[in-house]
Formats: C-alpha cells, structure tokens, sequence
C-alpha cells in the first residue's frame, strides 16, 4: 500500500516537472572562511599589504569570538 502511494507521488512529481512547474534544485557552494593568516598565504602578500588590499577592495567579513574571517569568494 505504501509503495503504491510513493509511486503516485513521485509519477505526480515527474508531471509537474514536465509541465515545468517544478525547478531544479540549485546546488550552492559551501562557504569557506579564511582568517588573515590563510588569506596571506593565500594569496602570498605580506602584513602591510593585506591592510591595504583589505582598505581597497570589497571583502566580505566577519567577527567570531573577535578574530576576524574573510570569505575567499569575494577576495579571489
């Protein structure tokens, strides 16, 4: 009894997918934090121009337990 009510689910799904009522799940990527150390050797610059780069350009940031990470994402 319960095969059969999985079948007509899943026979209803294909349906709608058909029709185009249903979408294709989007796989996001996982998030990969970097704190200033891997960011550094990351991208091979020293202190002072991980300050400046971090002044001139857009990096998406934020603060656990008062370390600082960057989303690697948005410094590549």
């Amino acid at each position: 009894m319960t095969l059969i009510r999985i079948e007509r689910i899943l026979s209803k799904l294909l349906l709608l997918k058909e029709k185009g009522y249903l979408m294709e799940a989007v796989v996001l990527q996982e998030e990969v934090w970097l704190d200033i150390q891997d960011v550094m050797k990351l991208l091979r610059i020293s202190h002072s121009t991980f300050y400046r780069k971090l002044k001139e350009c857009n990096w998406k940031e934020k603060e656990i337990a008062g370390r600082k990470y960057y989303l690697k994402s948005s410094i590549l």
